[in-house]
């Protein structure tokens, strides 16, 4: 994995869009909702990520759904539904400022996620 997590995180969103895989934190019934109602932006593009990669995201993405749920919450539908940070935060019910705080924050967790397996 040589990609960032921001990169690692838009691939991710879009294999799960393509069904590759089921989020391992559970699948909220709002998230389901999305998912199956709304058109599929990302449908011809394929996700550039292996499955191992994916996974890889997934893991550190549930990981911080276990510590941080709302950050989480908006990693999840930020990168998955292709929403922006206004739109996430109407879902929300939070500022833009802090949904982008708390993507941020979220990258980083990611990132740093990554980077400890990669060390591993």
């Amino acid at each position: 994995m040589n990609y960032d997590a921001e990169e690692l995180l838009t691939q991710w969103g879009r294999w799960v869009w393509q069904g590759a895989g089921v989020p391992g934190y559970g699948v909220s019934p709002l998230y389901a909702i999305m998912r199956d109602n709304v058109e599929q932006p990302t449908a011809n593009l394929p996700a550039a990520i292996t499955d191992d990669e994916a996974l890889a995201v997934d893991r550190a993405v549930a990981s911080l759904w276990q510590r941080y749920p709302q950050t989480a919450d908006c990693v999840r539908v930020y990168y998955c539904t292709g929403m922006t940070m206004q739109s996430v935060g109407k879902l929300f019910d939070l500022p833009r400022l802090k949904v982008r705080e708390l993507l941020i924050a979220g990258n980083n967790y990611i990132q740093a996620c990554l980077d400890m397996r990669m060390a591993a």
